[in-house]
């Protein structure tokens, strides 16, 4: 089967597709990330001719829908913005969540109506909150899935302890405006005075603390979080003050066999990791008081750990996300070889 997923940059969502990808390719199909913004979408789809095309709702130009409209066999899977009854609480300038323009919304609404394109859209938060920030888009007549951030197991599993990499927290991640809100108030405040902690910090952009250290390869990443006593997760405002938006790195930290201590999001410690996999600080405050405490016991981290690890194997990678979109374009044979595979794959390396 031919799989195309569109890919509009190098941000956090490229290596969520790139792990989707890696999976597809694993089960023998033929995926392809195509690069929107390098390649036409006419170019795109005659060279490849998807059978299932991945896409998103805010990047679906006339091309995009052309070339579905003249392919009515293709299948259509959507990253869809937020356009739900609870946009109505978000201050949309404090808070830049993205969410349904006008035209996006009458662009899919006539697709629909002429295709029965998209089969469904997704975005990566639980259903329980789906059902909240998505569920406008059924009023188009289009179901919107939960499809989660998960982990990815070519890149994650088995980290080492590395002596180089051994710290008491470190933390991979970049450093922005907004997200710098969060970042400041729980990692920079371990950062000071200096010495205070052993704190390492990887990222491209730049901290305005010395503990950066640069750029981490990826195949080191998953051994920085198996090095560290504490790889914390720090989240964006939006998901601190409104609960829904779990992002990817706690899922990475855990499959790497690290111990994550994280800022508080609800549905993170309500829907999916709510069996003393990751420990939650409400505040900054008591955020660091965690991080004394678990510097002080370390041995009180091994069971949280492996709660961690055994939740992602039996629910959260990407192999499980493949198989679900698999399942939901009613591709059941599809969606069991993926899991058959996963099986296999782990039972391998144990």
């Amino acid at each position: 089967m031919k799989i195309m997923i569109a890919s509009d940059g190098p941000h956090a969502h490229f290596y969520i597709r790139s792990g989707w990808i890696k999976v597809l390719q694993a089960l023998g199909h033929q995926a392809v990330l195509w690069d929107i913004g390098t390649k036409s979408s006419f170019d795109a789809f005659d060279e490849f001719e998807p059978d299932i095309f991945i896409g998103q709702t805010y990047n679906m130009d006339r091309g995009v829908v052309s070339c579905i409209k003249e392919r009515p066999h293709i299948k259509v899977v959507l990253r869809a913005s937020d356009w739900g009854d609870m946009q109505k609480e978000i201050d949309l300038e404090k808070y830049p969540i993205l969410v349904a323009r006008e035209d996006e919304k009458r662009v899919l609404e006539q697709l629909k109506e002429e295709t029965g394109a998209p089969d469904f859209v997704y975005n990566h938060y639980h259903q329980n909150w789906i059902e909240k920030t998505h569920n406008r888009w059924r009023d188009i007549g289009i179901e919107p899935v939960s499809m989660l951030h998960a982990a990815d197991v070519f890149s994650y599993a088995n980290g080492m302890e590395d002596p180089e990499l051994a710290s008491d927290v470190s933390f991979v991640g970049g450093y922005w405006p907004y997200k710098a809100q969060s970042l400041d108030k729980y990692i920079l405040r371990l950062c000071h005075p200096i010495g205070k902690y052993n704190v390492k910090i990887y990222g491209s952009q730049s901290w305005p603390v010395i503990q950066h250290a640069g750029r981490i390869s990826n195949h080191r990443e998953k051994n920085v979080y198996r090095s560290a006593t504490i790889s914390p997760n720090i989240s964006e405002p939006h998901s601190q003050d409104f609960g829904y938006d779990i992002i990817e790195r706690p899922f990475k930290v855990l499959m790497s066999g690290g111990f994550c201590i994280s800022d508080y999001v609800e549905s993170m410690a309500k829907d999916v990791f709510n069996n003393n996999e990751i420990v939650f600080a409400k505040t900054p405050e008591e955020f660091e008081e965690l991080v004394k405490h678990f510097l002080r016991f370390p041995e009180e981290r091994t069971v949280y750990a492996k709660n961690g690890y055994k939740t992602i194997i039996e629910k959260h990678t990407y192999f499980h996300r493949v198989s679900r979109i698999f399942k939901k374009l009613n591709m059941k044979t599809e969606s069991k070889k993926c899991m058959s595979f996963f099986d296999d794959l782990i039972s391998s390396k144990a």
